[in-house]
């Protein structure tokens, strides 16, 4: 029976708008630094550390991270998407905590956190398994809610990843003029002050001519959407605390990061006609409209159109074409028939080492019986529900199969012809 040590930290306290960094800031000096993520420095609060003292993060709950984890009665992760064309969903995490005597709870006054237990504060949920702690999730409170019955006693943290404050925000962006598609991410990520590049891994992705701009009209993450939409890449808050965007063509040249064999307690199957996507349409605004039709799908399945694309983002009637052509290819047959591959981590060292290393986007091995056989799958969702103090560890995988051929390349391949999916 293998078990890993979890651990789950709540930021009670408001970072310090004065906080002094031991080795880096300078007494009397104009340097004072903070850091979106100061939880890794050793910062000296003012108003409660004493120079020379042993009491520099003094108290339960003084340090700007307070582990609550001998709280714990269970912990929910679900991060991803329900299919490989759809867009990554925040990230959310459900924390619920023995609390007999209403420390956690918003309106006790006599708590030692009062008045700081409020939504907003940053999260972080890891498991430790031998000697190598594994991120699980990174983000911030949302809500917080105190059940005081006596069957109860327990409080539920509710959080979300960075997606949501992404969702909040309305920033005012003036045109950047021509960008790559990372580029652009990038500059909607500074607009919120997500500046800490030890946190952002983005891909270059197409080149925008037209740039963009925002007038506090659309949320940031409405913006980000909109570059995806034509640029079908990937966008998500990893289970470390990084903001990743991958182009479209990344997956594709990926390798197994590792087997899973025999151990579906579950593999569902299935398949769904409004899965099947026959007929596009992509509108560069203001100009040409594209369509494409597969229509030995449509003779199978009936007429089946996505919804349609009207972008500034597509700089040519032929990337209209290419996309449109792009889009129907992915979706026009039934989708393989696995969807979720359940199963209980604890069953040994191996399967623990899998459920706490991977990632959304990973590309996995998949041995089983539940599946017939053999398959590579890329794991577009992940579920974990941890309980019992880690003695259950219950993971779920929404998967997509790996194509057969390579990746599709806009302007390269051509349908009908032998390099449908050349390079």
């Amino acid at each position: 029976m293998a078990e890993a040590t979890y651990t789950v930290r709540i930021a009670w306290e408001p970072v310090p708008s004065n906080a002094f960094v031991l080795d880096g800031s300078y007494l009397n000096g104009t340097d004072t630094l903070t850091n979106q993520y100061s939880d890794s420095l050793d910062l000296l609060q003012f108003g409660l550390s004493t120079f020379g003292g042993t009491d520099v993060f003094a108290g339960s709950f003084d340090a700007l991270y307070s582990d609550v984890s001998a709280s714990v009665q269970s912990v929910t992760i679900r991060r991803g998407r329900d299919s490989n064309l759809s867009t990554f969903s925040a990230g959310e995490a459900t924390i619920t905590l023995k609390d007999t005597s209403a420390t956690y709870s918003p309106l006790n006054t006599a708590s030692p956190l009062y008045p700081n237990v409020v939504p907003g504060r940053p999260v972080l949920i890891a498991a430790t398994f031998g000697t190598v702690e594994y991120g699980q999730f990174r983000g911030f409170v949302r809500s917080i809610e105190h059940d005081p019955a006596r069957d109860a006693k327990h409080t539920i943290v509710h959080a979300q990843d960075l997606f949501l404050f992404l969702s909040r925000a309305k920033p005012t962006i003036t045109n950047t003029g021509t960008i790559t598609t990372g580029a652009a991410i990038g500059t909607v990520l500074t607009s919120i002050d997500w500046t800490d590049t030890n946190y952002r891994s983005l891909d270059t992705g197409d080149t925008i001519n037209a740039g963009f701009s925002n007038n506090a009209e659309s949320t940031a993450l409405q913006l980000i959407e909109g570059f995806l939409e034509t640029e079908r890449g990937e966008f998500f808050h990893a289970r470390g605390g990084t903001i990743v965007y991958r182009d479209r063509y990344d997956r594709y040249t990926r390798t197994s990061a590792g087997t899973i064999t025999n151990a579906a307690a579950n593999a569902t199957a299935a398949t769904d006609l409004t899965n099947i996507r026959n007929r596009a349409k992509v509108i560069k605004t203001g100009s040409g409209t594209a369509t494409w039709t597969d229509y030995t799908s449509a003779l199978n399945y009936g007429y089946s159109d996505y919804p349609t694309i009207d972008s500034a983002y597509i700089n040519t009637a032929a990337q209209g074409t290419a996309l449109a052509q792009w889009l129907v290819s992915q979706a026009k047959d039934p989708t393989p028939p696995v969807r979720a591959l359940r199963f209980t981590a604890n069953r040994s060292d191996a399967l623990m080492v899998q459920a706490l290393q991977r990632d959304l986007g990973d590309r996995i091995t998949v041995v089983d019986t539940a599946i017939a056989g053999t398959a590579d799958f890329y794991i577009e969702g992940i579920d974990h529900q941890v309980r019992s103090g880690g003695k259950v560890h219950e993971v779920s995988y929404t998967l997509s199969s790996v194509p057969a051929n390579p990746a599709l390349i806009f302007g390269t391949s051509k349908f009908g012809g032998a390099d449908v999916f050349a390079f």
